[in-house]
């Protein structure tokens, strides 16, 4: 299965483009540095297949669209998730019964408060957890509900991101700046996105263990 010259000519372009702008990037976050591998992906399949058979690869497509491309499509999110984020931030900490106040992102306490800005919106690890669930949802499908799977990918994402600025906002208020950047910016802010991958694989594994279920109660 060839090619056809309108779609070689469109794939050596696109694969001619990504390595000149590739060449050209000034900053490590550079938003075409997300859509990168994508762009790259549907060059070769370009090459290697044309438009009419792209078909051919599109759990492949989808994978690379959905490992870089939200985080490009949802940077005019970014205030609104930041804001979203220390208010429930707030009310966290408020529903347990701390005497917390909010001005604008500060989360503050008595002794002590936190600015919640962009690169604490949690807005990255929903959005890796997004291409986390259509990784999953296309090398292990499920007949579970598919928007239910994406819904609570991106949801875990931010819930333990709230639960995170929450504690350094505490951290900050007992004056703990060590345990702070810690969890600010060293290993915790990992381990961080670890518990929320976890989580999710919890959910999932529970998703295939109820399909594996209906499909012996369907056989029976």
């Amino acid at each position: 299965m060839k090619s056809d010259l309108l779609s070689r000519v469109a794939g050596t372009l696109l694969i001619a483009f990504i390595l000149f702008k590739s060449a050209v990037v000034s900053s490590k976050f550079d938003p075409f540095l997300r859509l990168a591998p994508f762009l790259s992906g549907l060059g070769l399949s370009l090459l290697a297949v044309g438009f009419q058979n792209l078909k051919l690869y599109w759990r492949e497509l989808v994978i690379l669209f959905f490992h870089g491309t939200p985080s490009v499509i949802t940077l005019p999110l970014v205030d609104f998730i930041t804001s979203l984020t220390a208010k429930f931030a707030y009310y966290s900490l408020w529903y347990v019964g701390f005497d917390v106040t909010r001005d604008g992102n500060y989360v503050a306490l008595p002794t002590g408060r936190v600015l919640v800005n962009g690169g604490c919106s949690g807005i990255e690890a929903m959005n890796y957890l997004l291409g986390l669930a259509v990784v999953c949802l296309v090398m292990f499908p499920t007949k579970q509900n598919k928007a239910l799977v994406i819904g609570v990918a991106v949801i875990c994402g931010f819930i333990i991101n709230v639960f995170r600025v929450a504690g350094m906002a505490l951290l900050v208020a007992s004056n703990r700046l060590d345990l702070f950047k810690y969890w600010h910016e060293g290993e915790g802010s990992l381990v961080v996105g670890m518990i929320a991958v976890i989580l999710f694989g919890i959910f999932y594994q529970f998703m295939l263990k109820r399909d594996s279920k209906l499909s012996h109660s369907s056989g029976n």
